[in-house]
């Protein structure tokens, strides 16, 4: 049966096959055409995405038992020590040892200063201090005549500082020589001239000084401050003067309190040429002080004997300041009441009025009683002020009288009084920016004499005004003004008023200072740049119009 299928299906596919033989021999005449090649497709395939999922609802349960066993960590480490914290300051600024003055001014006054310290030690400090200024200028009288004026002034000095544990050990050794002319003569006497050398008034001082101070840090500890000095001091008729001066103070914290006392000793021994004999002064002042953060109170006694020849004269001042903070920082009030004893010396005289008749003795002055009290503070952090006032009671206060037992009446001797003394004083001081800065002071003075018609050589008020400007720390300027009112001398005169008035002083001076390196620098200077010719004494007008010039520098 599968034989015979097999013979029709081939049977089927010869057949045409021969019948297009058969007529391959018949002539064909056909068109074909064809439009594209045969192009096979095959259908895309897609797979089953639907993965299968067995469908589990047997459960199980899993109980874990566990157990912690501990055991110590020892982990390895190193030991690195800390550094110790520092304060990083500014670098220290280098100093210089030493400095140079020079210059020359009109009336020809020469000017030199010479400043030598040592540098920065924690053992020491030691110095020296040399200055001279001169003058040999004329000035005119009120007779118009033109006198000699010249003066000379000279310092040496030699200081040194020892620092020690918890004190410090100082000492100086200095000279001073100043030499003037009695120029201011009667100018009522016209014929007269006067040479140099009989008019010549110098003075020499030799000067020694030693101390020992505490530096305690904690108050509990005694706290002394001692010091010894020596001076004696010569004139130019060999009138010679020495003294001996010894200061103690010593305190100490005794239950949140101070308690000290201070001693001083002075003793002076004259000449035959000074018109005095020796003189001896002896003070002793208890005190204690108490310190909170709104008041400060100090009070105490101070006895004093003053011993002169055999005389012994005792004086009792009592001392008490009381001070409060009113706001913080900014206000303070205080009051106080107190006293002295004025030791009027000859050297101490003769640098107050060098024009002093030679060999002159003043007595001390008693200040009996003085009551003060005044306020302080700060208006901002760049100005500050201050404001007192103050009423005492003054025995034996001197004025200066011109010499009546001369004729040229160029010599003052003293004249005293008791006299009742009221002062107002006031200081405005303020720094608007670091380049500028000034500073105004100013003294009223009230008299009220017992037999004196006036206080000669006394001014009625002073004023002092201090400007500075630093122009980018390369050029300083700087102006003061100083100004009194009208002074009176009395006038030795028999038939002339009996007070001269002399006129006001008005001085203003102008510096500037260029500074070339930070070693060198030129200056400039005018002073009494108004040429007003004032008065200090009587007859002793002083120099008009001054400059001077010169520069500055540092080793």
């Amino acid at each position: 049966m599968n034989l015979f299928k097999f013979l029709v299906v081939l049977i089927g596919c010869v057949h045409p096959f021969f019948i297009r033989m058969g007529f391959a021999q018949e002539s064909i005449s056909k068109e074909v055409r064809v439009f594209k090649p045969y192009e096979p497709t095959l259908s895309d395939a897609f797979k089953v995405n639907i993965l299968p999922v067995i469908e589990d609802t047997v459960e199980y349960l899993t109980n874990f038992d566990y157990s912690i066993t501990p055991k110590a960590f020892m982990p390895e480490y190193k030991i690195r020590p800390i550094r110790p914290a520092k304060i990083v300051g500014e670098p220290l600024e280098k100093l210089y040892n030493t400095l140079l003055k020079l210059g020359i001014g009109s009336y020809v006054t020469p000017y030199a200063e010479l400043s030598i310290n040592s540098l920065r030690s924690r053992k020491y400090s030691a110095g020296v201090f040399a200055k001279h200024i001169s003058s040999q200028g004329k000035v005119k009288l009120d007779n118009h005549k033109k006198v000699y004026a010249g003066y000379s002034d000279n310092d040496l000095l030699f200081y040194g500082k020892k620092f020690v544990k918890n004190a410090v050990l100082t000492g100086d050794i200095g000279l001073k020589h100043n030499l003037v002319h009695f120029y201011g003569y009667n100018p009522v006497i016209i014929d007269t001239v006067l040479d140099k050398k009989d008019i010549k008034q110098d003075f020499l001082l030799l000067t020694g000084q030693t101390g020992f101070q505490s530096t305690h840090n904690d108050s509990t500890h005694l706290n002394y401050n001692v010091s010894l000095k020596y001076d004696f001091f010569r004139d130019h008729n060999k009138g010679v003067e020495n003294s001996i001066q010894f200061q103690g103070s010593f305190a100490r914290l005794f239950n949140k309190q101070f308690l000290g006392t201070d001693i001083s000793l002075m003793y002076i021994d004259k000449s035959i040429n000074i018109d005095s004999t020796y003189n001896a002064v002896v003070n002793f002042s208890p005190w204690f002080s108490k310190n909170t953060a709104e008041w400060s109170l100090k009070a105490g006694i101070d006895i004093a004997f003053d011993i002169t020849g055999n005389q012994t004269k005792p004086c009792f001042y009592p001392k008490a300041k009381l001070q409060f903070n009113i706001v913080e920082n900014y206000l303070s009030t205080y009051v106080g009441i107190d006293g002295q004893l004025e030791v009027n010396h000859y050297r101490k005289i003769a640098g107050e009025n060098p024009f002093i008749t030679p060999g002159l003795h003043v007595k001390n002055s008693d200040h009996k009683l003085m009551v003060y009290g005044g306020f302080l503070g700060n208006i901002s952090s760049s100005t500050s002020f201050k404001l007192s006032a103050k009423w005492e009671l003054v025995d034996d206060m001197y004025f200066f009288i011109n010499d009546t037992l001369s004729v040229l009446g160029n010599q003052f001797y003293a004249e005293y009084d008791d006299v009742e003394v009221k002062n107002i004083y006031g200081e405005l001081a303020a720094s608007p920016g670091e380049k500028l800065s000034f500073v105004l002071k100013g003294n009223y003075y009230q008299y009220t004499m017992s037999t004196q018609d006036r206080p000669w050589h006394k001014p009625t008020w002073d004023i002092i005004l201090s400007a500075r400007y630093n122009l980018r720390n390369k050029i300083l300027l700087n102006a003061d003004v100083v100004a009194e009112s009208k002074q009176y001398a009395r006038n030795y005169g028999t038939l002339l008023p009996n007070e001269i008035q002399m006129d006001k002083l008005i001085d203003l001076s102008l510096g500037i200072e260029y500074r070339y390196t930070k070693i060198l620098s030129a200056f400039l200077r005018f002073y009494n740049i108004t040429s007003s010719q004032y008065a200090k004494w009587n007859q002793y007008p002083t120099q008009r119009f001054f400059l001077m010039a010169g520069f500055t520098y540092a080793m």
